[in-house]
């Protein structure tokens, strides 16, 4: 009976290690995502699809960077040039059509190199987002409508 119990503690005590190490692996990853810049909530839909996947986004240098939320890459899985995308307006995101990761979602119907997608994020999100678009250098910039 003992060497039962002791097997039993040593099974608990890994799988406290093991999720341990999953989160502090988790905070470390969104740590180098971040690198000193803001990282929001963002979740994805692809073209035709019916389902969200949600992660973070980055606005970079010209480049919006979508980071899945679970995986140890540090490699953003899609990257957007500020320069060939469009948006539209956003609109409310209704109850279960959205994500239910980010509060007060907002949807908008985005096009990048002939490719149509969807972002969901926060609406003060969605502002940044815009006003970075916008602030572009001039020249051929992504057209905002």
């Amino acid at each position: 009976m003992p060497d039962l119990i002791f097997s039993v503690e040593v099974v608990v005590g890994l799988l406290v290690a093991l999720i341990a190490a999953y989160v502090l692996v988790m905070v470390g990853r969104r740590r180098a995502i971040g690198r000193g810049r803001v990282l929001t909530m963002c979740a994805v839909q692809a073209d035709g699809a019916r389902t969200w996947r949600s992660g973070f986004v980055r606005f970079g240098d010209g480049v919006v960077e979508w980071y899945p939320l679970g995986g140890i890459s540090l490699r953003p899985k899609h990257t957007w040039d500020r320069a060939d995308l469009d948006v539209s307006a956003a609109r409310p995101v209704a109850t279960g059509e959205g994500p239910d990761v980010i509060k007060d979602a907002v949807r908008i119907d985005c096009r990048h190199n002939g490719e149509n997608f969807g972002l969901a994020l926060s609406a003060p999100a969605y502002t940044a987002l815009r006003s970075w678009l916008e602030s572009a250098p001039p020249g051929p910039t992504a057209s905002v409508t």
